[in-house]
């Protein structure tokens, strides 16, 4: 796994990344990378090849992670026609409106639904999406010199453990082989004990999910309970899926992702 971290809120989940694990990152950002530009449109016709910098390899599992608002994400398709041989997937950082201005606004609206557009045709593998502002609420605030600190931990927990659940095996169920037109996507976060979770982005229709359980060795051992209690959750829903993972922590805990084909608002 590859990521790259376009902007200054890409950049930020990709170094809370490296702190995480020895993943490799790269960072893009104007005079990083990319040419110092002005506005959206001139990031948009100044990217340069970019083949020494991104050294890709033969990785083929990238993830570019990118907030539309920043004038720097102009350059997004740009990028992406430079690595349209790999298996490209988007995590898109929505922006809380109330810190935009109106060309910001502007920015982010033109960029979100472009992707969306590119995600559904399928020359982009998949959209994930996360709202700041409700990832925010529900992981917390930092203080103002670090207000997204907790915003972006929480966006790199998930990519770090969904790399983990995807490379090893379950105790239990099976990963989850989403239909091909389901390639927008959220993901919530869940407490075992309480069967309650929150998605991080507002995701509408949603046409299928898969649950990632991640235990602790106590509960592996000792709760009896645990597959009926999943089983009780997981049956109220229709296309769904489900595994369960051995963390070696004290702590369990869950992800779900969601999947649609519907363009979002």
């Amino acid at each position: 796994m590859i990521t790259i971290g376009l902007g200054n809120a890409g950049i930020n989940i990709c170094r809370k990344l490296s702190n995480l694990g020895k993943y490799k990152t790269i960072e893009l950002h104007g005079g990083k990378g990319l040419p110092e530009c002005q506005t959206h449109e001139e990031y948009e016709s100044s990217v340069p090849k970019l083949g020494n910098k991104l050294r890709l390899g033969k990785d083929q599992d990238i993830w570019l992670i990118v907030c539309g608002a920043a004038r720097v994400s102009g350059s997004t398709l740009a990028i992406l026609e430079q690595m349209k041989d790999r298996e490209v997937k988007i995590i898109y950082i929505v922006p809380d409106a109330f810190f935009l201005s109106a060309t910001q606004k502007r920015q982010h609206k033109v960029v979100y639904n472009v992707l969306q557009e590119y995600t559904r045709s399928g020359l982009i593998n998949s959209l994930w999406l996360f709202d700041n502002k409700i990832v925010s609420s529900i992981v917390g605030e930092g203080a103002l010199g670090s207000y997204y600190d907790n915003t972006n931990a929480a966006i790199a927990n998930f990519l770090a453990n969904y790399n983990w659940f995807k490379n090893s095996t379950p105790i239990v169920g099976n990963l989850h082989e989403p239909k091909d037109i389901s390639r927008i996507r959220a993901v919530s976060i869940g407490e075992l004990e309480k069967n309650e979770e929150n998605l991080y982005f507002l995701l509408d229709n949603i046409t299928e999910s898969c649950y990632y359980y991640s235990i602790s060795s106590y509960k592996k051992e000792n709760d009896k309970y645990l597959l009926k209690n999943i089983r009780t959750y997981l049956e109220k829903k229709e296309e769904t899926t489900f595994g369960i993972w051995e963390n070696g922590s004290e702590h369990s805990f869950f992800y779900s992702i969601k999947f649609t084909h519907y363009i979002q608002e």
